[in-house]
């Protein structure tokens, strides 16, 4: 029954759009889109690329070089920067990229301040090394938290051992620490590689003369190109897959047999140069946030020729919860996600428990599962486009194609979580409950479920988080009546409503926050 259920729902939403699809860009496939030099698809792909390895490069040596540091030693500020160190994961895509504009882009405070000294205006960043700056703030979280979990892990004695036998640091770093970190580094960089290929915000607002795949499909389709954007969107799915060619690891890291312990630098300076440098971190990371709070107090239509803004006032605020009708994209903003949350849980438990419990079917799931994970938010909506745009299923321009792209995005991310809960469970406890007479069902619910909870709802409200603050699907399938907060943000910054759209941004902020934290909450109760 769990198998006919996963396999109805995931076939589907999932496969029968992946197919849809392909069948699609084959009928309207333009090779010209991506194989003539002159044509915008063509270095949009080789920028895509470029921008994703140079992505796991910088990102990769800013967040491991962290998790080093703070792992090996103990230094006065050193938890404030641990905990600090998962800020952007609480600032949505658009949120953080909309305060990077503001900080280095055209209308930014740097370009000003340097404008100001210097008396040299159009001192901004822009292209390949705005979106790389973005994407190294946004994607270094995932190699300092596997690597930090790793090293929390690392068998101390074959380093000591190491030692022992006269290896200098450096020889114990590269031979043994790092082939220890392997799975972990490998594991980052795949994640940070797909997520900037499938990057959209930072692109959209720095990549005008440095064009990538998910803009230049937002744009083909935009321009009723439809077989340009199926095509490029094929292209965009085999860059995703090009990253699990180069950084899918088949090791597993080793146990642990002790747990590192941190130990205080040797000299007094060391010490001071750790503090200074853990204060720095936590400084350098709560810009984007402080100069989203700060900006949403900014009067921006007497904004214009200061360096700084001088005139605040809390109208970007009142104008929200004044209007019942300025609620509204907030309001649909937590129904969509919520929905797509209960309808991701309905089917990602179901296929956790197969897969966990190694059942039958539980591989034919699985690779039904992984499918979105593999795939770019840009291309599931042009998926859910391409299937829900039928006669027979007349889904596309109306609300439920939002829930129904959040559900996609998600199921991945919450199966894998509750999978992982579920693998080393006690089966005995479900063979006793069968030989009291218990069936499968029972079990399911009464003992199952019930010792799973804190995994699931740690996954549960991850998913809602995420579907709080999505965007790069949102903008191919929103419709005004279900206008979300993404999107009313994006409208109000390109618009009049600049100060509005900071607000917007702050609270959306605050509902993500709380919904990570709670996650987080929940994931530390797993036992």
């Amino acid at each position: 029954m769990l198998f006919l259920i996963c396999v109805f729902a995931l076939g589907l939403t999932v496969l029968y759009p992946t197919a849809r699809l392909a069948v699609s860009a084959a009928a309207h496939w333009q090779s010209k889109a991506i194989f003539d030099p002159s044509a915008a698809g063509f270095r949009a792909t080789l920028n895509t690329i470029f921008i994703s390895l140079a992505s796991v490069g910088a990102a990769g040596i800013a967040g491991t070089s962290l998790a080093l540091l703070l792992s090996r030693y103990s230094f006065r500020g050193r938890n404030l920067a641990a905990a600090m160190a998962y800020l952007p994961f609480a600032l949505p895509p658009l949120v953080g990229v909309l305060s990077f504009y503001y900080i280095i882009g055209r209308d930014g405070f740097v370009p000003r301040i340097l404008e100001a000294w210097l008396g040299r205006p159009h001192l901004t960043l822009t292209g390949p090394w705005a979106i790389l700056l973005i994407h190294t703030y946004s994607f270094y979280v995932f190699f300092f938290s596997m690597v930090s979990s790793s090293l929390d892990d690392l068998d101390l004695s074959l380093i000591e051992a190491a030692r022992t036998l006269g290896a200098s640091r450096r020889r114990v770093f590269l031979t043994v620490t790092l082939p220890l970190l392997k799975p972990a580094l490998l594991g980052a960089a795949l994640l940070t590689f797909m997520s900037s290929g499938a990057s959209f915000s930072a692109p959209y607002f720095f990549g005008a003369d440095f064009p990538m795949l998910s803009v230049q499909i937002f744009d083909a389709r935009g321009q009723n190109q439809e077989g340009a954007a199926l095509t490029l969107t094929v292209v965009l799915a085999c860059v995703s897959l090009l990253g699990i060619a180069l950084f899918r690891s088949r090791a597993s890291s080793r146990g642990a047999a002790s747990k590192g312990v941190r130990r205080p630098p040797k000299s007094r300076a060391g010490r001071y140069v750790l503090t200074l440098f853990a204060w720095t971190v936590v400084a350098l990371l709560l810009i984007p946030h402080l100069t989203i709070l700060w900006l949403s107090f900014v009067n921006h239509n007497q904004w214009h020729s200061e360096v700084l803004p001088r005139i605040l006032t809390v109208g970007n605020y009142a104008a929200i919860f004044h209007d019942a009708r300025e609620f509204v994209p907030i309001r649909n903003s937590l129904w969509t996600s919520g929905l797509a949350t209960v309808m991701t849980l309905l089917v990602s438990i179901p296929a956790a428990y197969l897969i966990g419990r190694k059942k039958r079917g539980a591989g034919f799931v699985n690779f039904l599962v992984m499918i979105p994970w593999a795939l770019p938010g840009t291309v599931i909506a042009v998926n859910l486009i391409t299937a829900f745009n039928d006669r027979w299923a007349p889904l596309y321009n109306t609300v439920w194609m939002l829930p129904l792209a959040y559900f996609v995005r998600n199921v991945p991310l919450v199966t894998r979580m509750a999978a992982a809960a579920i693998e080393p469970f006690d089966a005995g406890l479900i063979a006793a409950g069968r030989t009291l007479g218990a069936s499968n069902t029972y079990c399911f619910t009464h003992i199952t479920l019930p010792l799973l909870t804190p995994a699931i709802a740690a996954a549960a409200m991850l998913a809602f988080a995420t579907g709080l603050g999505e965007f790069v699907a949102s903008i191919l399938l929103y419709v005004p009546a279900n206008l979300p907060i993404s999107m009313k943000i994006f409208e109000e910054s390109r618009g009049n409503g600049v100060g509005s759209a900071f607000a917007y941004a702050v609270l959306l902020m605050l509902l993500v926050s709380g919904a990570f934290l709670l996650s987080r909450r929940f994931a530390s109760r797993v036992l």
